[in-house]
């Protein structure tokens, strides 16, 4: 029997009909991914100076002329290191004059001590001879009145070594104070005067800061807060040595947010500063704000952030889209560490465009293993 043209045509419309219509129903590909165990580091990163916690002017304690400056802005130096000095003036050779005396004086002094103790002893062994009746009263009186003598000579001496010196410690104290000196270790931040320039008594030579005492001072955008707590630790460098950085801590959050800007400042304080850094250096810090070890991890895409609570989309039976909730426990730009979902859960790889109920057709995306992919470690905003 033969079939007409027409019918013909009918029936391969009516085919292709029913084919269009069970690729419009047929779920359409979806790719899916598990999670996978990762460390989990989120770091809130921020610039900032470096702040000497304490810092001074240090100058004479006498006014005159500059005589002489023993370092330079950028020394290191230690407590009691010299610094600078006036002129000499009038004290110079006051003091010299003293000691002088003083040394003479002390001189004298043991010279007439020596003298004495040889009276004593000619006063003992005439003394011994008078019992023996082999010297006459008069020779042991002569004796006895040399003691006398010798006694008064010393003790003369004696008093003027004590006035010699009474001079050279009112005189030394006023030379020294035309000395500078460093009150603790520390850097020269600043130098004031030149040699040559006249001073007044206390008025600043040098700026220290004391590198004991130094902080670290940043901001960081105020949608932080909720991250931040002290104590947590810090990795910090300074540009200009990128390779060489050290630790510290957060020491202080706040104490207020700048609402014109909207940051919010902290102070880290350093564990031990290395040698090359010095005070208002330009510092990058990274703070360890929370840390997953060994979590379970999701790609960033694959859950709801905004959320509240965050969720993903998980295939369920039949390939069906459900809402799974999720904790969030650390994340950084590429991964979110989770709780509450079961190791091995197929969920949505990008979110975009799906929807709970939705019917697809799962795509596994081998998992990354540690070790693969994007960094452990990130940043989150300034």
């Amino acid at each position: 029997m033969k079939i007409s043209r027409t019918r013909m045509a009918w029936v391969v419309a009516i085919v292709v009909v029913i084919g269009l219509f069970w690729q419009i129903r047929r779920p359409g590909p979806v790719v899916v991914t598990e999670p996978v165990r990762r460390d989990i580091v989120e770091l809130v990163v921020a610039s900032g100076k470096l702040q000497a916690v304490r810092e001074t002017q240090v100058g004479a304690e006498s006014s005159g002329i500059v005589e002489s400056l023993a370092v330079n802005e950028g020394a290191i130096v230690r407590k009691d290191d010299l610094l600078g000095r006036l002129t000499a003036g009038e004290t110079g050779p006051r003091l010299a004059a003293a000691r002088a005396s003083l040394d003479v004086a002390d001189k004298n002094v043991r010279a007439e001590e020596a003298a004495l103790d040889k009276a004593r002893q000619e006063l003992a062994r005439f003394q011994l001879l008078a019992e023996r009746k082999q010297v006459s009263t008069a020779e042991l009186e002569r004796a006895e009145a040399d003691v006398r003598v010798q006694s008064a000579r010393t003790e003369a001496a004696r008093a003027k070594a004590r006035e010699a010196a009474a001079e050279v410690e009112r005189v030394g104290p006023e030379f020294g104070r035309r000395e500078v000196r460093a009150p603790f270790n520390g850097v020269i931040t600043d130098r004031l005067v030149e040699p040559g320039t006249p001073v007044s008594a206390a008025q600043g030579w040098f700026r220290i800061s004391e590198m004991a005492a130094t902080e670290i001072e940043v901001e960081t955008d105020e949608n932080n807060l909720g991250k931040l707590k002290v104590g947590q630790p810090v990795v910090a460098f300074v540009p200009a040595y990128p390779d060489r950085p050290f630790r510290g801590t957060l020491t202080q959050v706040g104490p207020f947010v700048d609402s014109e800007r909207g940051v919010v400042r902290l102070k880290i304080t350093p564990e031990e500063l290395p040698e090359f850094v010095l005070p208002n250096m330009t510092v990058d810090v990274s703070i360890e704000v929370r840390r997953a070890n060994q979590a379970l991890a999701l790609p960033v895409s694959a859950v709801a952030l905004q959320a509240s609570p965050p969720f993903v989309l998980a295939v369920g039976g039949g390939g069906v889209l459900e809402r799974k909730s999720v904790r969030v426990i650390g994340r950084n730009p590429d991964w979110v560490a989770v709780l509450d979902l079961p190791e091995g859960t197929s969920v949505v790889r990008q979110m975009a465009g799906m929807s709970p109920g939705r019917k697809v057709r799962p795509v596994v995306e081998p998992p990354v293993p540690e070790g693969g992919g994007p960094p452990k470690s990130a940043v989150a905003t300034r």
